[in-house]
């Protein structure tokens, strides 16, 4: 079956060719977070080959694979994960996921070193570890003698994570570190550091608007990395809201394309760095609005509850209501087109579609929201 979302996420074409077009043609997308298995617990999987019909669906070449959650293990599903990146044609680069808890996990470590992993994947909360942990350390130092990338998933409920990072960051400089899901477990500890740390970077695979803003107002772009998490959606929404993003805090298009694709592959070959410039800060942002704060606050109520299984209905209604605005007023238009898209994930809704397909539109309504005062004409 596709990637989830696939389906739905046309909703985003307009909007984005629009993005690309201000990114410039010829650049070459390379996606730093995505998964394939088939036996993680939370219900979600995919194959190689749907994860290379994605990239092509959205007009990207590459991407970043490691295996899914696994609990019997992954020395197995590493070995799936190489095997399929060799068989495809270097669309598909190779991470081993790693358990530092497994009593052969440094030597699982070099196992795939060996055959052809390009850096490691380690996921506190799913595998159940915290930090700091001495095979992860064992693993950083491994991975900055030889230059090379750990991603780290740095969602929720990771205790210690931004500490432990900083200091792992400072003790094995030539490691890549990687913090998945725009670092939101501990991206407002780390954003006044990082700037002095150029290998701690970020991954977008993430969806809220305001956590996407702050990365991008208060990161160094040097040290962000485009990353859709597929399969838990598809590429064209988080590629779209990466643009946005970048637009939205100032960035100029070649700083986006770097993060787009080429600032990853300056961190696989081991080179150094691009230097993209500092944080630009939050001034192109504009003023807050009340009316898209309240929009984004039950749009994101909404897309929770849609993500945990529950009724998203009032959520959506009240998304609806805060859109409201009188004839003539500053931010009307904006908040009409918002109210469109949120008329479409509740239509859906009641269609019974996947739930996904409710998602789609009303993460773009965010979107469109939170970025409107910085990118509009006045």
């Amino acid at each position: 079956m596709p990637v989830r979302g696939l389906p739905y996420d046309d909703v985003v074409d307009e909007l984005r060719a629009a993005e690309l077009a201000w990114l410039g043609e010829g650049v070459p997308w390379f996606d730093a977070h995505t998964h394939i298995g088939h036996h993680d617990p939370d219900g979600f999987e995919a194959d190689p080959e749907e994860l290379i019909a994605a990239l092509a669906a959205a007009g990207q070449q590459r991407a970043l694979v490691f295996a899914m959650q696994e609990p019997d293990g992954y020395r197995g599903p590493n070995d799936w994960v190489l095997r399929s990146a060799a068989d495809s044609g270097g669309r598909l680069v190779p991470l081993a996921r790693i358990d530092p808890k497994a009593p052969d996990a440094m030597e699982e470590a070099h196992r795939c070193l060996e055959g052809g992993a390009r850096g490691f994947k380690l996921h506190p909360r799913s595998d159940g570890f915290v930090l700091p942990h001495p095979v992860v350390d064992e693993l950083v130092a491994l991975a900055g003698e030889r230059r090379l990338p750990v991603l780290f998933h740095a969602g929720r409920g990771i205790p210690d994570l931004g500490e432990s990072i900083v200091q792992l960051a400072r003790e094995h400089p030539g490691a890549r570190l990687i913090l998945a899901h725009a670092g939101i477990s501990d991206l407002g500890l780390l954003a006044p550091h990082v700037g002095a740390l150029p290998n701690i970077l970020f991954d977008t695979s993430w969806w809220h608007i305001s956590d996407m803003l702050t990365l991008f107002a208060t990161v160094p772009p040097g040290q962000i990395l485009y990353a859709s998490d597929m399969p838990y959606g598809g590429p064209r929404y988080p590629s779209f809201l990466m643009l946005r993003c970048a637009r939205a805090v100032g960035l100029a298009p070649e700083q986006a394309a770097a993060i787009a694709g080429g600032q990853l592959e300056r961190v696989l070959s081991g080179e150094e760095l691009a230097d993209l410039g500092p944080a630009p800060g939050t001034g192109r942002l504009g003023v807050r609005v009340l009316s898209f704060e309240r929009v984004i606050s039950y749009l994101a109520a909404a897309v929770q509850m849609t993500f945990r299984q529950g009724d998203a209905t009032e959520a959506l209604a009240l998304a609806r209501l805060a859109c409201q605005a009188p004839e003539g007023a500053q931010h009307r238009e904006a908040l009409t087109e918002a109210d469109r898209l949120i008329a479409l994930a509740q239509q859906r809704l009641a269609e019974g579609v996947d739930p996904i397909g409710c998602v789609y539109p009303a993460m773009l309504a965010m979107v469109l929201v939170g970025t409107a005062e910085a990118l509009s004409p006045a």
